[in-house]
């Protein structure tokens, strides 16, 4: 059972990491091989702010996670007033992940470097997780369906089109580059609460690679597909893992399949729209309330 549980909670953490990734390469278009430095980012805060400096849990986390974000401001402002796009922001965000990277590997007080950052408490409970993860997508949904989700849409079509049509491309990328960075770190802080240390390794480019390939397999503009293709990485290796050496040959094999016949992702453009499903419970209760004044109105 606990193994299971553990695989519920990385699931669940990677899930809220590719929600906010998603909101910065589905629906802005840029893309990113260095998010797992937000992980790290808010990870690392929210474990010295409890630990050092005595922050309540909850606090703690929410306030790792705007530090995250705020990092991002680090690479975000220069490459974007640059009007660095495509592959040129991708190289420099994975420089700007590398270099944190770095940092942290080097730096022995408090966060002891290479060695990593032990004796955090196990606070983080699958409960959480599926709390965060719920709210995660109901925030990122509201995000994709306001002015600003139809900002980030319109500077992903055509930045310098929708720059015409009045929409400020510098603000609406640093947005969606913040609140991507705030998930990350949230998800960061998950992860250290949960695996009770912290070391740099946990945070390479490799993680960054799991997280784009969400986003990319989930499908491009969509919230349900990262989520689900997030989890899947996370559930299919452990999975696998019966098949000893041929679980990475299979593991390898599912991408080239999704890719050839699924480039678009596994579930597309698709969304979840709640109002779809609650419509028929509206109507059936309008239906309801008509009967009653009719009875009223007949009495």
């Amino acid at each position: 059972m606990g193994y299971l549980n553990t695989i519920l909670v990385l699931g669940g953490i990677q899930v809220i990491a590719a929600l906010g990734l998603a909101i910065l390469t589905g629906y802005t278009g840029l893309f990113s091989m260095g998010h797992s430095v937000y992980m790290a980012l808010g990870g690392y805060a929210a474990a010295v702010l409890y630990m050092e400096l005595g922050v309540p849990f909850i606090l703690a986390l929410i306030l790792g996670a705007l530090f995250a974000g705020l990092c991002s401001m680090i690479i975000g402002y220069p490459t974007f007033r640059s009007q660095l796009r495509g592959d040129y922001f991708a190289i420099a965000t994975l420089g700007f992940a590398e270099a944190v990277r770095l940092v942290l590997n080097n730096t022995y007080k408090i966060i002891n470097g290479a060695i990593g950052y032990l004796g955090i408490p196990k606070l983080t409970s699958p409960w959480l997780v599926l709390i965060a993860m719920l709210l995660a997508f109901v925030l990122a949904h509201s995000f994709t369906k306001s002015q600003w989700g139809r900002n980030c849409l319109a500077v992903k079509q055509d930045a310098t089109a929708a720059q015409m049509m009045g929409v400020n491309v510098l603000k609406t990328q640093m947005t969606a580059l913040f609140v991507s960075a705030v998930y990350c770190g949230l998800a960061g802080g998950l992860l250290a609460f949960y695996m009770a240390y912290l070391t740099p390794a946990m945070f390479t480019v490799t993680k960054s690679s799991d997280l784009l390939a969400a986003v990319v397999f989930g499908g491009m503009q969509s919230l349900v597909g990262p989520a689900i293709a997030g989890f899947v990485l996370i559930a299919l290796p452990e999975i696998l893992r019966p098949l000893e050496s041929w679980r990475l040959i299979m593991y390898g094999s599912l991408f080239v399949i999704i890719m050839v016949f699924r480039p678009q992702g596994l579930l597309g453009y698709y969304e979840l729209e709640l109002g779809r499903y609650l419509a028929p419970i509206r109507a059936a209760y309008a239906r309801l309330g008509i009967r009653r004044k009719a009875k009223v109105d007949a009495a």
